[in-house]
């Protein structure tokens, strides 16, 4: 970095006794090729994406399964094959203990492969055997329940969208120069996952990946107050222009704002001005409102407990207004 604080700062045009350097430095800076693509990737919340490795992870669960099984048909083939022989070793401890704590001490933590005595010719007694196969059998057993762990981590991940992959595919060819056998991992399209995912990009995607000409130029218009211009890379770069999400979280909290609000004053408005209805039609608009707010939880709130309680809550509120409505209209 002492590289990039210095003489990059020098050919962008800022000044070389800065003591800081920011994210937009990292990223106009960097090199082309994999240095520039990790910094975007790095940057830009729509470019953060990880390869899963579904398959090749399944794959390898898979072949840890297949050697923890051989080594547990073996070891039960020992046990049966001692409880025949008056079942004395199944009665006794499996290892000789003194064996085991100069093991322990030598070890420095950790227990060696036992290896053969010497003067036998290279074999095992059936104790040194056993005991080989019991810390294989765990050693194994916990890269599994490892890699079981991290699978299911990486699934709470949401999936990158094909066409959020095609747009970050097409930009690090176009802009960064890699060749064909360094994109050929990103050629699984259905293979990737977001670690940092932005909830504002995922919901306008559609708009922010558009390729039509229309919508990219409402894109520029929408975003004409919040874009920047990044400095090229290199001489050979192309100004390029970023843009904010910033409207674009402002839009969501101000349609959230005001549709809550409305789902609250709509139905209220119509429970006190309207004095003729019968108190079937209040009920109808305490049903109907409260549907409406409900199908808004359900597409906005992803944990279940806010919905139990949301829910609710807003049923209390109107049910508790209709409640003090003057009884006017003959029921």
């Amino acid at each position: 970095m002492e590289h990039l604080d210095h003489f990059a700062r020098i050919q962008a045009g800022l000044s070389p006794y800065s003591d800081f350097y920011t994210d937009e430095d990292v990223i106009n800076n960097s090199p082309m090729g994999w240095p520039s693509m990790t910094a975007r990737q790095a940057y830009f919340p729509n470019f953060s994406s990880q390869r899963a490795f579904g398959a090749s992870t399944q794959q390898v669960l898979t072949y840890y399964q297949q050697k923890i099984h051989c080594i547990d048909n073996k070891l039960d083939e020992m046990n049966f094959e001692d409880s025949e022989a008056e079942g004395k070793p199944l009665r006794s401890l499996p290892f000789n203990p003194e064996e085991f704590i100069a093991r322990c001490a030598q070890g420095v933590g950790h227990l060696p492969i036992r290896p053969p005595d010497p003067g036998s010719a290279g074999k095992l007694d059936r104790a040194a055997q056993r005991e080989n196969l019991m810390d294989a059998r765990a050693r194994y057993v916990q890269k599994y329940h490892t890699l079981v762990h991290m699978q299911h981590e990486n699934k709470k991940f949401p999936r990158v969208s094909r066409r959020a992959h095609e747009e970050h595919f097409e930009d690090v060819r176009r802009h960064q120069g890699l060749d064909n056998e360094a994109l050929a991992y990103m050629r699984y399209i259905d293979d990737f996952i977001s670690n940092a995912p932005d909830h504002i990009f995922q919901q306008f995607e559609s708009l922010l990946c558009a390729r039509s000409s229309w919508a990219r130029n409402l894109l520029k218009y929408v975003c004409c107050l919040f874009r920047s211009d990044t400095l090229p890379s290199s001489e050979n770069d192309d100004q390029r222009i970023t843009y904010s999400l910033r409207p674009f979280r402002l839009l969501i909290k101000t349609l959230l704002v005001i549709s809550s609000q409305l789902l609250l004053i709509i139905p209220v408005a119509l429970l006190y001005l309207q004095a003729n209805w019968s108190r079937g039609a209040y009920l109808g608009i305490v049903v109907a409102c409260s549907a409406i707010f409900a199908i808004a939880m359900v597409t906005f709130q992803a944990r279940n407990d806010h919905l139990l309680v949301g829910v609710p809550a807003y049923y209390a509120v109107l049910v508790a207004f209709l409640a003090n409505v003057p009884n006017r209209a003959a029921v």
